[in-house]
C-alpha cells in the first residue's frame, strides 16, 4: 500500500488515541453553545498535475471535539470510476449522504485523504454533532 495511505491511516489513529486520552466521553450538546458552526469545518480538495490523484483534508476549527460528521457527496457511487477512500475515512450511509471517520470524534487535527478519480467529489457538510469540552 502507499505511503500517502498508511500516513492518513496514522493520523487517524492518532487523532483517535489523543481523543480518548483528553476525555472524549462528554455529553453531546447543542453545537451553538459551544460556538459551532458549519463553516468551522473545512474541507479542501486538489488535483495533483495531470494525473488523477486528488488530496485533500477535513479540519475541524470549532472550539470542541464533533461528533458523526456527515457530508454530501453528491453522486459518490454512480460518478466513482477510481481507486476508492477508506471507508474509516468516507463512506456511504445512504443516498448522497456519506459519514466521515466513522461517526467517531473529530478534534482539532486534520483527516487527510487520498484518492483517484476524473473529478473531485463535491464533498459539503451536512450535519454534526458537538461534544461538551
Amino acid at each position: 500500500m502507499s505511503t500517502c495511505f498508511w500516513r492518513a491511516i496514522s493520523l487517524v489513529l492518532l487523532m483517535l488515541v489523543n481523543g480518548f486520552v483528553s476525555g472524549i466521553n462528554g455529553a453531546v450538546v447543542d453545537c451553538a453553545a459551544v460556538e459551532c458552526k458549519v463553516s468551522y469545518i473545512k474541507i479542501t480538495q486538489g488535483k495533483n498535475d495531470g494525473s488523477n490523484d486528488i488530496n485533500g483534508a477535513i479540519v475541524n476549527t470549532c472550539p470542541s471535539l464533533i461528533t458523526d460528521l456527515r457530508v454530501d457527496c453528491g453522486s459518490f457511487i454512480q460518478s466513482f470510476k477510481g481507486i476508492p477512500l477508506p471507508p474509516n475515512i468516507l463512506k456511504v450511509v445512504a443516498g448522497n449522504e456519506c459519514v466521515v471517520n466513522n461517526g467517531n470524534p473529530i478534534g482539532s487535527g486534520d483527516i487527510n485523504f487520498n484518492y483517484s478519480n476524473t473529478e473531485i467529489l463535491p464533498l459539503t457538510v451536512t450535519s454534526f454533532k458537538c461534544l461538551s469540552p
